[in-house]
């Protein structure tokens, strides 16, 4: 079955899962719907027992598209973002280790993303990740605020997200946002290679340790997102998103009025 905007191709009981949406790969409705119908049809695919979720050179993801958040109502940007969280939570669920790698900037929607990834491998070199949301009047959505205060601690969660900074490589290890690092050259390499060790071992007893850690974590889950939902639909009423979305196209600095 062909997709859009991914390609998928199995090698070695690898599948290979590329985002293909040029130039930065951002997020829309019909991407996120051809992403969660791609999910199922990993699940049920026996051949597959590791999933490498991977970019291009230059950017894994922008995330969330801004024309369509400008562009949009309010009804269908939530539509958009409760479909978002349903199919993160099915990458994060899927019973096969998913990593996400990571070679080209990761920011936004494309960090929530692999944040649902089990791991994180990223290149080192100029390329940074991190959530810039707050800089247009949102906030993480996809139930981010959950997966990264669990991840970081809440404190270093909140630091990240209120002040939408971007950090390299070295600090995402640093902190543990990713957790492993390679020069550019080498990641695939040493990706293929971690994956072909899970693949190789006992894939039956790993899908079970992963549904059980995610159902020991996950008890309060839903109610995560709900909040979060019920604070973005909130903000997508704001002046301050508007401003933020409109000073983002004009290549301008925002002039947020906390309304």
């Amino acid at each position: 079955m062909k997709y859009k905007f991914f390609h998928l191709h199995e090698e070695n009981s690898i599948g290979f899962l590329k985002i293909n949406r040029p130039p930065v790969n951002a997020f829309n409705l019909e991407v996120i719907r051809d992403l969660n119908d791609l999910i199922e049809t990993i699940g049920g695919d026996k051949s597959i027992k590791l999933v490498l979720i991977i970019g291009n050179d230059r950017v894994f993801s922008a995330g969330a598209d801004i024309n369509m958040l400008k562009n949009s109502n309010v009804d269908d940007l939530m539509k958009f973002l409760e479909l978002c969280q349903k199919t993160l939570r099915k990458i994060e669920t899927l019973p096969k280790v998913v990593i996400a790698v990571i070679e080209g900037h990761c920011v936004g929607g494309g960090l929530e993303l692999a944040l649902a990834c089990d791991f994180r491998f990223m290149a080192n070199g100029e390329n940074k990740i991190g959530f810039p949301e707050v800089k247009i009047g949102v906030i993480t959505p996809w139930g981010t605020t959950f997966r990264l205060a669990r991840l970081l601690g809440k404190s270093q969660a909140l630091d990240l997200i209120i002040n939408g900074k971007l950090v390299d490589a070295d600090e995402a290890l640093r902190i543990g946002l990713v957790n492993r690092i390679y020069p550019p050259g080498d990641l695939m390499t040493k990706a293929i290679e971690y994956a072909k060790g899970i693949v190789s071992g006992a894939t039956i007893a790993i899908s079970m340790a992963k549904k059980c850690l995610n159902e020991v974590e996950d008890e309060d889950f839903r109610e995560a997102c709900f909040i979060e939902s019920k604070c973005q639909r909130r903000l997508f009423y704001t002046d301050d998103f508007k401003e933020g979305v409109t000073a983002f196209l004009e290549k301008r600095n925002p002039k947020f009025k906390g309304e």
